[in-house]
């Protein structure tokens, strides 16, 4: 069995970390009357609410005779098959077969695999590997997803990119964002013209980042903190964070970005950015500037950098062919932080933990 499929990719890895929270839907996107099914990570499942409420996921397929589960219905809190009425519960048993007029062991061996799954700050979460070693989920996120009375946050739209999830985590690198969102980033150029900017590489508490200078050094407003900020860039399974001071004077905020695979060529993109907003003032100032200035900004950089990604094509062809250069410092520790979490799952069993109190925030 090949052990690599490139040069610090492991096979398996174009698939996914496992055993890590992954937030796989936003929470309108889950009806209380019908199930939903999605594809993470290469495998397809099915969601649901059950009598409560609360999110349930399950592999999406009925173990009687294949039938997706997503296309069924839900009766009393449990998913029900379409096709022979076969029931489960969000555990993933069988808690009903029409035809049996009695529990019977037959519904044991009829389960589903099932997956432990939560709701927190406006998303369903699920943990895509062995249930019993899920760790809380308020653990493993950004500590504004538990503290709504300190902080304010707006979720944007889920996106799907036609790339392999680690061309998307290499594109959230710390200095791309001068040459390709020179444009939607800058402010009005600073007066310097694009063919007349230049990147400085600098390096921060977070991190390697470039920032843009005109031909005599003098800096050029690109939207981000090199001062003033604590936490890493880049946190597990996929957690890419950014310090954001979209134009001078303006309110800054942190950019919460995961990036996971659906499949081998395609990448579930959620994002959200945060304020600190403890009172009613700094919340209409913080939504202002998102309304204002920051969702705009965003999604121009959100379509450039899936843009990106979808243009180095196939990940093995794309990272046979780089040559890879100074400023790649820090896209090589990430890459290696990913094979070796990779690697500690496949061949140890365990996982390397989450550190979420790591994450970039502006002071």
């Amino acid at each position: 069995m090949k052990q690599e499929l490139a040069p610090g990719i492991p096979a398996g890895l174009p698939l996914g970390l496992r055993n890590y929270w992954y937030p796989v839907l936003q929470s309108e996107e889950l009806p209380a009357e019908r199930p939903v099914g999605f594809k993470v990570l290469g495998e397809n499942l099915a969601a649901w609410r059950d009598a409560q409420g609360r999110p349930k996921v399950v592999r999406d397929r009925c173990p009687h005779r294949s039938m997706k589960l997503s296309v069924g219905r839900v009766l009393n809190g449990e998913l029900q098959c379409s096709l022979h009425g076969l029931r489960f519960n969000g555990e993933g048993r069988c808690v009903l077969i029409p035809w049996e007029t009695q529990t019977s062991r037959i519904q044991d061996k009829m389960a589903v695999q099932a997956y432990r799954a939560a709701e927190l700050g406006g998303y369903v979460w699920a943990f895509l590997g062995d249930a019993s070693n899920a760790p809380p989920l308020a653990d493993e996120v950004p500590e504004e997803l538990s503290k709504p009375e300190e902080f304010l946050w707006f979720r944007l739209p889920t996106q799907v990119w036609k790339a392999n999830w680690l061309l998307a985590v290499d594109g959230s690198d710390g200095f791309h964002a001068v040459t390709l969102h020179a444009g939607s980033q800058t402010i009005d150029g600073g007066g310097v013209p694009l063919a007349d900017r230049r990147v400085k590489i600098v390096q921060t508490s977070h991190g390697l980042r470039g920032v843009s200078v005109d031909l005599q050094g003098k800096q050029v407003h690109h939207g981000h903190f090199t001062v003033d900020v604590k936490g890493e860039r880049f946190t597990l399974p996929c957690i890419t964070s950014n310090p954001i001071l979209p134009a001078p004077g303006v309110l800054p905020y942190a950019a919460r970005l995961w990036q996971f695979p659906i499949d081998e060529t395609h990448t579930q993109v959620v994002r959200f950015l945060c304020w600190r907003a403890r009172t009613p003032p700094e919340r209409e100032r913080a939504t202002q500037v998102f309304q204002t200035v920051a969702k705009t900004r965003i999604e121009r950089v959100a379509a450039e950098d899936a843009a990106a990604a979808e243009a180095q094509g196939d990940l093995i062809e794309a990272r046979m062919n780089e040559s890879l250069l100074g400023p790649d410092a820090d896209v090589i520790r990430v890459r290696k932080m990913l094979a070796e979490a990779h690697l500690e799952a496949t061949k140890k069993g365990r996982r390397i933990d989450v550190s979420p109190r790591s994450l970039v925030y502006p002071l």
